[in-house]
């Protein structure tokens, strides 16, 4: 098994994914393509991630839409994929849903509520995690919703069990956070939603984000997901 990694700029890498992938000995390659690195070859990638961005899923660039042929092609051939942010709305356009953007950013530590599926096993009711986005997804046909906040209805979803999309960075570490906030600290713009940078900071990361992250990860790596292991 290899995880074939997508990611979109120097500032938001794989952090805690990362690390994962060194505690369980799994071999992964990082495609860096804001450094011009090609995107794997379907047939040749296990499992695939698509990491964030500040870019638009709607911009008029043609990467955009390869790596959505490369997220169909690896669906269709029933393999794990997971996204973040960018990544989770790069999947569900992939799938046919719509992309908009929301009333508010959010943006910092705010709260998401579990939505009572039974896919990925027990979860606390709510759960507090990063945010760092203006646009949403809509939920793709056939998707089960995972989570949801006040301001944004889909903040996750699970299709066919193996295929993952999330609005929120439950990979953050601080190091992670700070790279974000020295590169876009612009998108902070003092909006109902959206921390100060101190408050960001200071913020400690619950651990339940890294153990639950794992959870997923774990699942999705699995020949037949278990996701209440």
């Amino acid at each position: 098994m290899e995880i074939a990694i997508l990611q979109h700029v120097d500032f938001e890498g794989p952090a805690e994914i990362e690390s994962w992938c060194r505690q369980t000995g799994t071999e992964y390659r990082v495609h860096r393509l804001f450094l011009g690195e090609a995107l794997p070859n379907a047939e040749e990638t296990d499992f695939l991630v698509i990491l964030g961005g500040p870019m638009s899923v709607l911009d008029d660039l043609p990467w955009l839409e390869e790596e959505r042929r490369l997220i169909r092609a690896l669906i269709s051939q029933g393999k794990p994929v997971l996204g973040v942010c960018l990544g989770g709305q790069q999947i569900a356009k992939a799938l046919g849903a719509d992309i908009f953007q929301g009333e508010y950013r959010e943006a910092g530590w705010l709260p998401i509520r579990m939505m009572g599926s039974a896919t990925i096993g027990d979860l606390p009711e709510e759960l507090v995690v990063f945010h760092w986005h203006g646009e949403q997804f809509g939920l793709p046909e056939g998707a089960e919703r995972l989570f949801a906040s006040d301001v944004c209805p889909n903040q996750g979803f699970v299709y066919k069990g193996n295929v993952i999309g999330l609005q929120f960075h439950f990979e953050s570490t601080k190091e992670s956070i700070e790279n974000i906030l020295q590169n876009d600290a612009a998108f902070l713009d003092g909006t109902a939603y959206t921390q100060t940078a101190a408050e960001i900071r200071n913020y400690p990361i619950p651990a339940s984000n890294r153990e639950l992250l794992y959870r997923l990860l774990d699942g999705l790596n699995a020949s037949v997901p278990d996701w209440t292991a």
